[in-house]
């Protein structure tokens, strides 16, 4: 009686990876590919407005002036989809400036 395996006392490891929330559901790799492709897309816009987070699928950038946030205003779906490109699904769905 009491050593027969009860099986819903069990979890099984993938259901508890499966639901750990890391970084907001963004895998750590899309960042670091993120990070390198939003550098080459810019080229030397990149060091006026370096990347400061992801909120839901929009990328949040800090712009050190006005101009760069029209800039990045007016080549925002350009960027996202050139930004999308590099990327298996889709994941992006826009750019947001602060500062």
């Amino acid at each position: 009686m009491f050593l027969t395996r009860r099986s819903y006392n069990w979890t099984s490891t993938f259901d508890i990876k499966s639901s750990w929330k890391f970084l907001g559901g963004i895998d750590p790799d899309r960042l670091v590919i993120l990070d390198a492709v939003w550098k080459k897309e810019l080229g030397r816009l990149a060091p006026h407005c370096p990347l400061s987070g992801v909120n839901k699928g929009w990328i949040i950038v800090k712009s050190d002036s006005s101009a760069m946030s029209n800039e990045l205003l007016l080549r925002g779906r350009q960027l996202v989809r050139s930004l999308n490109r590099y990327f298996r699904r889709p994941w992006i769905k826009g750019i947001r400036t602060i500062g």
